[in-house]
Parts: structure tokens; C-alpha cells; sequence
């Protein structure tokens, strides 16, 4: 554990152009215009919906499939 302290100072302490890379993001990320918990839980609902919607499809049409060619003995059930 503290040899991977070590080679993290060494890595990021010590590395100019690596702190000076981590303070920018740092700044970058706080004008980040994020997300409201609102939005993504709206989203979060609609891509859940989205799923069962296409599943409940697919369902559906394999069935409907599997229906028609066993009916012409393609497939044995």
C-alpha cells in the first residue's frame, strides 16, 4: 500500500503537467450545466418503458414465428 502511495505521488505530485491537467478539469467541471435528478428519473422511466415495450414486441413476432413454422413443419414442437 505504500509503494502504491509512493508511485502515486510520484505520478501526480511531482508531475507538473498532470496536476496542472487535474486543476483544469476540476475548473471544467464545474461549468458542467448537469442533468436535475427530475430529468433523469423522466428519462430513466422512458428508456425502461422503451425496453419492455420492444421486448413485449419481440415477444410477440417470435412467437408468432415459432407458430407459423411449426404449422408448416419446419419446426417440431
Amino acid at each position: 500500500m505504500l509503494l502504491g502511495a509512493i508511485a502515486l505521488y510520484i505520478f501526480v505530485g511531482a508531475n507538473k503537467k498532470t496536476v496542472e491537467f487535474l486543476v483544469s478539469t476540476d475548473g471544467e467541471m464545474k461549468k458542467v450545466n448537469w442533468t436535475s435528478y427530475k430529468e433523469v428519473k423522466g428519462s430513466t422511466m422512458v428508456v425502461i418503458a422503451a425496453t419492455f415495450l420492444i421486448a413485449g414486441f419481440l415477444f410477440i413476432v417470435d412467437t408468432a414465428f415459432s407458430s407459423f413454422f411449426s404449422f408448416i413443419n419446419v419446426l417440431e414442437r
